[in-house]
């Protein structure tokens, strides 16, 4: 498993009862202590190379690769590819395509023209991830080759996420949350499953994956597709009970759980809680009970994506992942705000 950050899909594919390597960006320590992981420190042109240290086996890519198919294309030189294949990752990334195929969105400005005048819209980078590098635009600003521009449309934000052409479920997404302290539109977390229609799908990837989007007026409007495992889907997995790549590789129990559309028995959220003064991360604290133990990836964790102690962590980097489960989606978010202003006073504690 490949990526900016590997740990939840390497949860994943412990769910659906297969062992993992991982190279990602961090390498933290719930990740180390289920996989082998080897970090990448000039992510992602250093993967391919890392990844040659590792057995002979399929290999996967989760959250940013899809924004570098010649990386993906180069491991898939050496190895079975499980996911997207790079063709279909520079066809569905693009926002002027997905629009072409069918996909209800936003407006879009056509390529190389400048931003209107008039209205409010937004400046995306073309290699999105996370919510980074997005802006409101100015009037008239020029184009660039890096960027396209798309109109700003009130709603909240959404994700479905499908495993082939099945819909599992739909998470609200938390983006720019301020307790979270995430800035502009930062994602920051998911909570689900929601009761939402969901855009129409032209077309279905294989594996899981999942589209972002917002209700505007009770529609669905399309904003990205995300044609790997997501961040949101660990969710609707604790949810439902249903390992994303278990049903993914066809596997008929994991199908037939998804295909009979399960109640969910709690609603999940999750969280990612942002530096809001730079830090150094503490040798212990509540997050020491999910290094503890055997590993057991059906247990939704209090935290996750813990760093090393002693980690210096900058202003606005994110710090560490931790969920809730409740009866709603209200009592949940309550719930992940009460563990956040908690973390506050804690990290406190921990300035550099």
């Amino acid at each position: 498993m490949v990526g900016a950050s590997a740990r939840a899909a390497v949860h994943s594919l412990a769910r659906a009862g297969n062992e993992a390597w991982a190279v990602d960006q961090f390498c933290d320590r719930d990740l180390a202590r289920v996989a082998p992981c080897a970090r990448s420190i000039n992510y992602p042109d250093d993967i391919p190379e890392l990844a040659k240290q590792f057995p002979p086996g399929p290999v996967l890519y989760t959250g940013g690769l899809e924004n570098h198919p010649h990386t993906v294309a180069e491991l898939a030189r050496t190895r079975e590819l499980w996911g997207n294949p790079p063709d279909v990752l520079a066809r569905v990334r693009d926002p002027h395509s997905s629009a072409a195929c069918g996909f209800a969105m936003p407006r879009l400005v056509p390529a190389n023209n400048p931003c209107p005048a008039d209205g409010r819209w937004l400046r995306k980078p073309l290699r999105s991830g996370g919510g980074l590098g997005i802006r409101f635009a100015h009037p008239g600003e020029p184009p660039s080759a890096d960027h396209y521009f798309q109109e700003f449309v009130e709603g909240p934000p959404m994700s479905a996420l499908f495993v082939n052409d099945r819909l599992l479920g739909v998470t609200e997404q938390l983006i720019g949350v301020p307790w979270l302290h995430a800035g502009g539109f930062t994602y920051c977390g998911n909570i689900g499953p929601i009761d939402a229609p969901t855009p129409a799908l032209p077309t279905a990837l294989v594996g899981p994956w999942g589209i972002d989007f917002l209700l505007h007026d009770d529609a669905p409007l399309a904003l990205e597709v995300n044609p790997r495992y997501t961040a949101g889907m660990e969710v609707l997995e604790h949810a439902f009970g249903v390992a994303a790549f278990e049903a993914a590789r066809g596997f008929a129990s994991a199908l037939t759980r998804l295909r009979a559309k399960p109640q969910a028995a709690h609603t999940i959220g999750k969280a990612i809680y942002y530096a809001p003064h730079a830090l150094t991360f503490p040798h212990r604290g509540p997050w020491d009970d999910d290094l503890a133990g055997d590993f057991d990836p059906w247990r939704l964790p209090g935290f996750a994506d813990i760093p090393d102690a002693g980690a210096r962590v900058e202003a606005g980097h994110p710090v560490l992942t931790f969920f809730a489960r409740g009866s709603t989606p209200a009592e949940v978010r309550q719930r992940l705000q009460s563990r956040a202003a908690e973390l506050d006073v804690l990290f406190q504690e921990h300035l550099t």
